[in-house]
């Protein structure tokens, strides 16, 4: 079966937003899918990303006016979100800050409903 280029088999549809910071009053969110990243890292990817937390207690912040990152799946809501400190946005979540930083949409920091 053919996936298109860059396609990976099990793609996954990741939202992130980022909230907290001196306002606090304002998020910034985005969007990728793995499948649309080169094979490998889609893979390391999406391999980092089912290892988060879902649904724990946010850890505290190392200081007040701290961001915190809110990682949740679309397709799989029944996940919960995974929060984390920016600290913990590294290594193969790296995209996600690499998408948020190039493509984020800015928004209000309560979600509606």
């Amino acid at each position: 079966m053919d996936h298109g280029e860059g396609a990976t088999v099990g793609a996954v549809r990741i939202r992130i937003r980022r909230v907290g910071g001196f306002t606090g009053n304002i998020a910034v969110g985005a969007e990728l899918e793995s499948g649309e990243r080169p094979p490998a890292e889609a893979a390391r990817l999406e391999a980092a990303v089912h290892g988060l937390r879902w649904g724990a207690p946010a850890s505290a912040p190392p200081h007040p006016d701290a961001f915190r990152y809110e990682v949740d799946l679309p397709d799989s809501p029944d996940k919960g979100t995974a929060v984390l400190q920016e600290s913990e946005l590294t290594g193969d979540l790296q995209p996600l800050r690499v998408q948020l930083e190039q493509h984020g949409v800015v928004g209000p920091s309560r979600r509606p409903g």
